[in-house]
């Protein structure tokens, strides 16, 4: 009895990348809704919270670009290694400063709570003694620092798959995910695209029923792709030589065969090879000329 294959599959860098992106989503609202809440205790809205609320907006173009384009093949056109490198650290960057500028705004209120707690019989400490609202307005204020770290941290994580591959399209100018099958279905396994111009190629060829997948009657896979290409060249050729071999008005009749034998042809096959019927045969005329052989002396004596 064989035993079972206990292997897992692998999963592709640029399936892992769109989780990673997806689980970030789900953060991302989390702290955009406890910014919310933030904004609507008392003490007022310092413009540090009201920059991380601005990053949760900045961050919906940046995951729908991150995620939809090397997804739907649709939209692959617009993919380029750089372009989501360059987004995945900008996000980085903003999303650092979101964090830091609401974990000063939440450090500032403790010191200032307890510097004016000192003289305090019962003096308070942490966000007992917030300055800038309630004891509620910091906890949650710092639950959106936290959410802001780990969501910095798993930009950090996609931009090494971006720049991985940037690194491997400049070594080998292609993407290491790049695939053959133009499926939808193979295309959302393998996410980024560094061609864009066989992109194109492989949606024509899709459009057009060439590639089947190599499933039902009569498909062809992309491997047929070629052959297609030089059965068309080839039928150009053929094109060319019959405009060339025949009448400037198409395939009328009367056009040139060598072969044929009909009286309506245009042209003729005539015999031109030498001493035929239609050159002019060389006959030898002798009687215009005097023998100018050599004669001995005797014949001329006698």
């Amino acid at each position: 009895m064989p035993l079972p294959n206990l292997r897992m599959s692998s999963t592709s860098p640029a399936r892992i990348k769109n989780l990673i992106h997806g689980f970030q989503a789900v953060l991302i609202f989390l702290a955009w809704a406890l910014t919310i809440a933030v904004f609507t205790k008392a003490g007022g809205i310092d413009g540090r919270s009201g920059w991380y609320f601005g990053i949760c907006w900045l961050s919906i173009p940046a995951l729908i670009y991150l995620v939809a384009v090397p997804t739907f093949p649709r939209a692959r056109r617009f993919g380029n290694v750089y372009a989501f490198a360059t987004v995945d650290a900008l996000m980085i960057i903003l999303w650092f400063s979101g964090w830091v500028a609401v974990a000063s705004y939440v450090a500032e209120g403790k010191t200032k709570g307890q510097e004016a707690q000192k003289d305090s019989k019962d003096p308070k400490s942490g966000c007992d003694a917030f300055a800038y609202g309630s004891a509620s307005k910091c906890s949650v204020s710092t639950a959106t620092v936290i959410f802001g770290v780990v969501i910095c941290l798993l930009f950090i994580s996609t931009a090494y798959f971006s720049f991985r591959n940037v690194a491997y399209f400049r070594r080998t100018g292609t993407m290491p995910d790049a695939v053959s099958d133009p499926t939808f279905d193979a295309q959302t396994k393998a996410a980024f695209s560094s061609n864009p111009a066989h992109d194109f190629e492989e949606e024509d060829e899709f459009r057009l029923g060439r590639g089947g997948g190599g499933g039902g009657a009569g498909g062809e896979g992309p491997s047929h792709y070629g052959q297609d290409r030089d059965e068309d060249y080839a039928l150009l050729q053929q094109s060319e030589a019959d405009e060339l071999g025949g009448s400037h008005h198409g395939g009328v009749s009367g056009a040139y065969d060598p072969t044929s034998t009909h009286g309506g042809s245009v042209m003729h096959d005539y015999d031109t090879s030498y001493n035929s019927g239609y050159t002019s045969r060389f006959e030898e005329n002798t009687g215009g000329y005097r023998d100018t052989s050599y004669h001995s002396a005797t014949e001329y004596s006698r």
